[in-house]
């Protein structure tokens, strides 16, 4: 801190110890090219489709119902289901295109904001600098040349 008045004043330095130094400027650097990722969203299964058992079982409880006329005519047991997906001999359903169109949807009402977060995410990644310390020498992982 400097002093004012008579007398001169006086300056306070606080240093990092080396041995903290290195790994806290590796993490910013992981930190910010992780930043520049965009969201990932899951793609795989969110629920798991009917079995063709239960297919069956519900067709027959509405063919039942049809006999009495409890059920309306042409209904079946996956009308309004979308189509199963297989991930690795496992049937399921997935969430990931109605975000898929969600996203697409909010990129065509705000165009801007979609700029903006492109710009955000997809900006090649610079020669970062902590205090003149060449990042290439500290070890782990070099993330400079990402882009």
């Amino acid at each position: 801190m400097g002093g004012g008045g008579k007398g001169g004043g006086s300056t306070q330095v606080t240093e990092i110890p080396a041995w903290l130094r290195d790994p806290t400027i590796r993490n910013l650097e992981r930190a910010e090219t992780i930043q520049q990722m965009e969201y990932q969203p899951w793609t795989g299964p969110d629920v798991a489709a009917l079995t063709p058992q239960q297919i069956a079982a519900n067709q027959m409880a509405l063919d039942a119902a049809s006999a009495f006329n409890m059920n309306p005519q042409g209904v079946t047991a996956t009308q309004g289901l979308p189509e199963a997906v297989s991930y690795g001999g496992m049937q399921g359903y997935s969430a990931a295109p109605m975000f898929d169109l969600a996203v697409a949807e909010a990129r065509s009402r705000d165009p801007r904001s979609a700029g903006i977060r492109d710009a955000i995410y997809n900006a090649p990644v610079s020669k970062r600098t902590y205090g003149g310390v060449d990042i290439s020498k500290l070890g782990g992982a070099d993330y400079s040349n990402i882009g």
